[in-house]
């Protein structure tokens, strides 16, 4: 969600807009960017978040909103606590929400805190869902008007030359998988269904892009099925095309609690297939594009069949690549910001026309 924000930021930044940045943190930020409350590392749904618990901040951000006068206050997951919940309730100018998280049984904050959160979200003016998956997870509990703006992606950027990156050597075949290390990023299938990949493809290699709880294990379950695994950690923004543009396919295994395939997105920007689940998330997004393979959740077997027969056909995975590159196109951020344009200024047409 972070790089989320920044690339949204540096969208609107594009066309014309002042926008500052403000939140829970737990390092330094960028410049301009200024951090209202520590941030708190907190598992919750399979997924490690940073949450701003501190409920000194509420003080900190009444100040900043009433000092900024902003024309719009953008809050990403506006019912997580507890920053954005101040933000919600001292912002004099009005309020747009975007939600983003998908469980599949259902979000467990919502029904225990419903009486809070409905006052909450009755003072947000336009209601963002970044796919229908995350919209099914709100709307469950807090039904209403929800516009789908799915995440960005600068295209220009993924596909701006990049050199080789060391761990995706020439001459070899390279599946790549980008990511935070958790369960429910599924690698550990990914790891299991390599083997078979290896032996039809001598040579091939696994490249893991992310960091996470799971690596050691990760690391340990390849080593012991003897697969060529190359754990290359964290990697910046600027870096992170490279391993897109110089892989043979990008594979995202989730087992579930995607809301929106921004991965995938990033590698159809360059022109690379995917080998991914059938989740909601993904589905919705590549479903009926042809640019890749989707295979059931949790199925090493049927990831290491769809892995083997993309890289037995190469002119399969560049018909996959075109395509790829064509849906992508409809994400970039150029067309995702001026839809937000249209949303802030109903919005705010809409908080003037209650005024009067």
């Amino acid at each position: 969600m972070t790089t989320h924000v920044r690339a949204q930021a540096r969208a609107l930044r594009a066309r014309g807009h002042d926008v500052a940045i403000f939140g829970p943190a737990s390092g330094a930020l960028p410049d301009g960017e200024r951090a209202l409350s520590s941030a708190i590392s907190i598992t919750f749904g399979g997924t490690e978040s940073g949450l701003g618990l501190d409920p000194l901040s509420a003080r900190r951000v009444a100040h900043v909103l009433h000092r900024e006068r902003f024309d719009i206050v953008h809050v990403h997951e506006p019912l997580t606590p507890l920053v954005p919940w101040f933000a919600l309730r001292s912002s004099r100018a009005p309020i747009v929400g975007t939600f983003h998280v998908h469980r599949e049984a259902g979000h467990r904050l919502y029904p225990v805190a419903r009486p809070l959160l409905q006052r909450l979200i009755a003072r947000v003016s336009a209601r963002v869902a970044v796919s229908e998956a995350a919209r099914d997870t709100v709307a469950a509990h807090f039904p209403g008007e929800y516009v789908i703006v799915p995440n960005g992606v600068d295209v220009d950027a993924f596909r701006r030359p990049q050199p080789r990156p060391p761990a995706l050597a020439d001459g070899r075949r390279h599946v790549v998988f980008v990511g935070r290390l958790e369960a429910r990023k599924g690698v550990e299938h990914l790891v299991a269904a390599m083997p078979r990949v290896c032996a039809r493809h001598a040579g091939a290699r696994l490249v893991v892009v992310g960091d996470g709880g799971a690596r050691a294990a990760l690391e340990s379950s390849a080593r012991a099925l003897s697969v060529d695994a190359q754990f290359v950690g964290a990697v910046g923004d600027a870096d992170l095309p490279a391993y897109f543009q110089w892989a043979d396919i990008v594979c995202s295994p989730a087992t579930g609690g995607e809301s929106f395939g921004m991965v995938l997105v990033e590698a159809l920007a360059c022109g690379t297939p995917i080998v991914a689940t059938r989740i909601d998330g993904y589905r919705a997004l590549v479903g009926g594009e042809g640019c890749g393979r989707l295979v059931a959740p949790g199925d090493a077997g049927a990831l290491s069949a769809a892995l083997c027969e993309l890289l037995d056909d190469d002119e399969e995975r560049r018909r996959c690549g075109a395509r790829g590159l064509a849906v992508a196109r409809a994400y970039d951020w150029s067309v995702i910001a001026g839809r937000l344009e249209s949303i802030y200024e109903a919005a705010r047409d809409s908080r003037s026309d209650r005024a009067r």
